[in-house]
């Protein structure tokens, strides 16, 4: 074997081991890679876990707001059933409403119960705005952020029920009229308190005192703040409209995974 031959073999085994080292680097890449997806994969596992336990606590968060507004709403109705019991079963003997108003210090004890509805209707405000507030971070904040990590739409019940039982964008004319109804009667129960001892007793007290009449600032009182807890609510409510805003702005959210589902995981 000659010189030029012997080179020829060490050049080809040179070339081979190139190719080997090269072939080892490409595995070594790919090897690499996969580590780095599955560290990826692991990273967005645990996001997503994190967000399901945020969610989660913030849902039994909800049920507990929402257990004890229907604890409220029970006690209110029991108590106001009987108090227009008690009323009613007076009232002849004060000859009447006008009789029961001017009686004594029955006017107090009525339009207390205006003072009370009107805290009543503070209270399941705040509790209504505090549930909205949760409801909106669920969607907007842990929703958002699994579609980030997943491009998988997550609860979108909000949209789901605006859009199968709504006749437009909004919430649905039977949740809306049964909120009002709700919502309405201690403010209804409360300016009617009002108005009768205004119809009955006012003119009498004036009468008596004229502008010196405790009662009658106890009712100005009364309606003062009767009118401050309806707008309070009025207020608080206006949160539910952001959920018009909320939804345009995800609605790419199903339109894509409903569209492009593959391209949306491969993203």
């Amino acid at each position: 074997m000659n010189d030029r031959q012997k080179s020829k073999i060490l050049e080809r085994r040179e070339r081979e081991k190139l190719n080997l080292d090269q072939e080892k680097y490409a595995l070594e890449q790919q090897k690499l890679a996969l580590e780095h997806e599955k560290l990826a994969l692991e990273e967005r596992k645990l996001a997503v876990s994190i967000y399901l336990e945020d969610f989660k606590a913030r849902w039994q968060e909800l049920l507990n707001f929402e257990n004890e507004n229907n604890r409220w709403i029970t006690l209110y109705v029991t108590a106001l059933l009987l108090v227009i019991s008690w009323i009613l079963n007076n009232s002849e003997k004060y000859n009447g409403l006008r009789g029961l108003y001017g009686e004594g210090d029955n006017a107090y004890f009525i339009m207390s119960i205006a003072i009370i509805n009107a805290l009543y209707t503070f209270a399941m405000a705040f509790k209504g705005y505090q549930i909205q507030q949760i409801a909106q971070y669920q969607y907007e904040h842990i929703a958002g952020n699994i579609w980030d990590t997943l491009r998988v739409p997550f609860n979108e019940w909000e949209r789901y029920r605006r859009e199968a039982f709504a006749r437009k964008s909004g919430p649905e004319p039977i949740r809306t009229t049964y909120y009002v109804l709700i919502g309405s009667l201690p403010t209804i129960v409360s300016y009617t308190i009002i108005g009768l001892y205004w119809a009955f007793e006012w003119w009498v007290q004036v009468g008596r005192n004229h502008w010196r009449s405790p009662r009658n600032w106890f009712s100005v009182g009364a309606f003062a703040l009767v009118t401050c807890s309806l707008i309070f609510s009025w207020r608080t409510s206006r949160l539910n409209r952001r959920w018009d805003k909320l939804l345009r702005e995800t609605e790419g959210r199903v339109n894509r995974s409903e569209s492009n589902p593959k391209e949306d995981g491969a993203a």
